[in-house]
């Protein structure tokens, strides 16, 4: 989206990126956001690449399916960050992890990782459980330290006056879950759905809050499990979580 009086439609280079993928193929090629053209899946898949579709319902999946994907990464709604929702204009259904795997699981017959509010092994274990192959994790990973989180990132997730998570298009105009702010509190029931509009608007003062440690105007991107993500060492992490299962 642009902000001029005639705006155009922004397809992120989408041409650029195929043709680039291409001509050197990759192992894999995860979609967010929704599905392109079942015929630049099946492209794709043609030059050896296997792709996967992020999706948060079973009725996305089913779609995911239809349009040619080898597998699908099913993010629920507790997961940091944006939301892979397809039509943004919507929130992600409120739904335990585990129940919507067993939902997708039981709608498409595709290998699924799970993604989203992963805090611990008893959470992976769960979702192996509901029928998932594998379980995505991102914000266990944010204070490890090889992650390249920003110092007042990093700083925030272990802030104990930083007390829940809350979804929120104030930052970029697309539902994303963070860390509540009085950023939040004070832009987030009056922000549109206009992705990437806000996020182009809101660049610069994000950049400035975080070059000056203020927390309260970033955007401090968290799952619901932020608070079992620790300082150590990302191998750590994988361990303990395997170890469990």
């Amino acid at each position: 989206m642009r902000l001029d009086p005639a705006p155009v439609h922004d397809d992120d280079a989408w041409r650029a990126k195929l043709d680039l993928l291409l001509g050197d193929p990759v192992p894999v090629v995860s979609l967010t956001f929704g599905l392109p053209d079942g015929a630049d899946i099946a492209a794709l898949r043609q030059v050896g690449t296997r792709v996967l579709a992020t999706v948060t319902s079973a009725d996305e999946a089913l779609a995911a399916r239809d349009a040619g994907v080898d597998g699908l990464v099913v993010q629920g709604w507790g997961a940091g960050g944006h939301s892979a929702i397809h039509d943004s204009a919507h929130d992600p259904v409120v739904m335990p992890i585990a129940r919507l795997v067993a939902a997708v699981r039981e709608a498409v017959d595709l290998p699924l990782i799970a993604a989203g509010g992963v805090d611990g092994p008893a959470a992976v274990r769960e979702l192996l459980d509901a029928g998932a192959q594998a379980a995505a994790i991102g914000t266990l990973l944010l204070r490890t330290h090889e992650a390249g989180t920003s110092p007042t990132h990093r700083a925030a997730l272990a802030d104990p006056s930083l007390t829940e998570t809350v979804l929120t298009r104030a930052f970029t105009g697309r539902p994303a879950r963070a860390l509540r702010t009085s950023f939040i509190d004070r832009h987030g029931a009056a922000a549109p759905t206009a992705y990437p509009a806000i996020h182009h608007l809101t660049r610069e003062l994000r950049a400035a809050a975080d070059a000056a440690g203020d927390a309260q105007r970033l955007h401090l991107w968290a799952g619901t499990g932020w608070r079992a993500a620790r300082e150590e060492p990302a191998a750590r992490v994988i361990e303990r979580l395997a170890a469990g299962v």
